[in-house]
């Protein structure tokens, strides 16, 4: 068995992520581990310039850290919290939430789907 490290700073193997409300782009991710087995738990880096990324209520749960750089982030029904290096947010399936990005962010994201 290989032993994979990883480093979340790496700008490695990136792809087009959601784009900022409003733009073309904006953020990048690069999936790290992912389960094989269908409805399988994934492992990501997500990384995004200043601005307004909005989610609908998705299928999935999440759960983040942030590594880098501070936003304002809210769920459906909630008043803004600002978040930065070392916060951890958990997403409920279904919530919708957004993050308004003040400094360049980098999260550490693990997305369980939920059917």
């Amino acid at each position: 068995m290989t032993m994979q490290i990883f480093n979340i700073s790496d700008d490695i193997d990136l792809t087009p992520g959601l784009p900022a409300d409003g733009r073309d782009g904006g953020s990048y991710r690069r999936s790290i581990w992912q389960d094989d087995v269908e409805n399988g738990t994934i492992v990501a880096v997500w990384k995004a310039a200043p601005g307004t990324y909005s989610y609908p209520g998705r299928d999935l749960e999440e759960t983040f850290v942030v590594v880098e750089g501070e936003a304002f982030y809210s769920q459906e029904g909630s008043e803004p919290v600002k978040i930065g290096p070392g916060s951890i947010v958990r997403v409920a399936k279904g919530v919708a939430s957004r993050l308004e990005i003040l400094s360049t962010f980098r999260k550490l994201a693990t997305v369980v789907p939920k059917p």
